[in-house]
C-alpha cells in the first residue's frame, strides 16, 4: 500500500519520465504498479466487507492518479 501512496503523490512530470524512460529504482525497491496489481488480487481474495474498506483506501490514491 505505501509503495503505490508514494508513487501516486509524485510530481507529474517524474511520474512521466518513469514511463518513458523507466526507473531503475523499481528493481531494488519494488515497481509500484506491479503493488496496485496485487492489490487487486488481494481485494478479491479478501471477505467482501475487508475488500470494501481496502477500497475505499486504495480509492483517494487512485483518484489522485487519474
Amino acid at each position: 500500500m505505501r509503495l503505490w501512496e508514494e508513487y501516486v503523490h509524485r510530481p507529474e512530470r517524474r511520474l512521466w519520465h518513469d514511463y518513458e524512460w523507466g526507473n531503475v529504482h523499481w528493481y531494488c525497491c519494488g515497481n509500484p504498479l506491479e503493488a496496485r496489481a496485487l492489490l487487486d488480487t488481494v481485494m478479491q481474495a479478501i471477505s467482501p466487507r475487508s475488500a470494501r474498506e481496502l477500497g475505499r483506501v486504495i480509492g483517494r490514491s487512485d483518484a489522485v492518479w487519474k
